[in-house]
């Protein structure tokens, strides 16, 4: 026994791997948590990989309304915190709401209004909380009416990046590997769909007619080539009556829609059937229930995680960050809400921000 077990203290950098591990992962489970158990020393940092994160519950992004502000502020609902961040390399760029990726999150070189011609804009990957970033080529096209994401590929890895360009007449498909500094490629779509909102899962581009007829079409990303048509969940389908939250995919891989009834607190959740049943073609299934899953939406895309107990995420639920036109003088107005999908009924998320753009899956994810 060494002095120091005599004296009734512990060398606590001398526990097993194991046990260190074990420990690291009880709750709370707040990222904060995480890495400052990981910075008491060497043994407990090297039994804790960055990559081995416990499930977080997403964080909140506040709009920031100056690009040359280099702090962004994020809201734990978990925790009920205002987490203040520098991230130096955001500066002079505008964060791109969207499909988190990995904890990174997508900016663009801001440019001054109105500037004709417009200039290639700089791209890039940026995690907040460590400051990683990775370049992307300079993006020519015009971001009139465009999706950006970090992809998955046919073979599960995430390193597509995909961009839809539209203008009167065209509408492109544009995307490029973040581990490669090479140009964007194009791909010409259906110029039908150049005003549709975009999702994109594994090679397939979804394109959502929330402006008239609720139809999806649905386009292969390696030659535009229209792969199949389904149509609205409703037979009557109207913009005026629906509002269209778009599509996510869930943990095993279905396609889901989220879209409700405008001024309703009620929201249906559909399910993508592709399958042929007497020759039937795709359609969308209505369901009661997304079973121990949890489904986070904001403007631009959304994402589903699983329900865990202890990092706060209820199983068969949504969370949305949304805004609302409520009139001239008052023409946004920005809320979060979580739905419990099987009940039928919501609530409101206690936010402390006036203007919550996106959801951020905290990670120390590098790729």
């Amino acid at each position: 026994m060494n002095a120091s077990e005599e004296d009734g203290e512990r060398d606590w950098a001398s526990l097993l791997p194991e046990l260190l591990n074990l420990i690291a992962k009880r709750p709370p489970r707040e990222i904060s948590d995480f890495v400052r158990f990981r910075a008491v020393c060497h043994a407990w940092r090297s039994s804790t990989p960055a990559a081995d994160l416990p499930p977080q519950f997403p964080w909140i992004l506040e709009k920031r309304k100056d690009p040359g502000d280099p702090n962004l502020k994020f809201y734990s609902p978990a925790l009920d915190k205002i987490y203040t961040i520098p991230a130096p390399r955001s500066l002079d760029k505008n964060i791109l709401s969207g499909p988190p990726s990995h904890g990174h999150m997508f900016t663009i070189n801001a440019v001054p209004f109105r500037t004709h011609p417009w200039p290639p804009r700089a791209v890039s990957l940026l995690n907040p909380l460590t400051n990683h970033e990775i370049p992307l080529p300079a993006c020519p096209y015009v971001p009139a009416n465009f999706w950006i994401g970090l992809l998955q590929n046919q073979t599960g890895e995430y390193e597509i990046v995909c961009y839809v360009h539209s203008d009167s007449q065209h509408c492109v498909l544009a995307f490029c590997h973040p581990s490669h500094q090479n140009n964007w490629h194009k791909v010409e779509l259906d110029p039908d769909i150049r005003f549709w909102r975009h999702f994109y899962f594994k090679g397939m581009l979804f394109s959502v007619d929330t402006c008239c007829t609720g139809v999806t079409k649905v386009t292969s990303t390696a030659d535009g080539a229209l792969v199949y048509v389904v149509p609205s969940p409703v037979e009557s389908y109207s913009s005026r009556d629906t509002e269209e939250y778009g599509l996510v995919q869930d943990t095993v891989g279905n396609i889901l829609r989220i879209s409700s009834k405008y001024n309703s607190w009620k929201y249906d959740v559909y399910r993508l059937d592709v399958r042929s049943k007497n020759n039937s073609s795709p359609c969308w299934v209505k369901v009661s229930s997304i079973g121990d899953q949890a489904i986070f939406m904001d403007m631009k895309g959304g994402f589903v995680l699983r329900a865990d107990e202890s990092s706060g995420i209820k199983e068969n639920t949504i969370y949305l960050l949304w805004s609302k036109w409520t009139g001239i003088r008052f023409p946004l107005n920005y809320w979060a809400a979580w739905v419990d999908i099987q009940k039928g009924w919501s609530q409101r998320l206690p936010c402390p921000f006036k203007e919550p753009v996106s959801w951020l899956l905290p990670n120390l994810h590098r790729f």
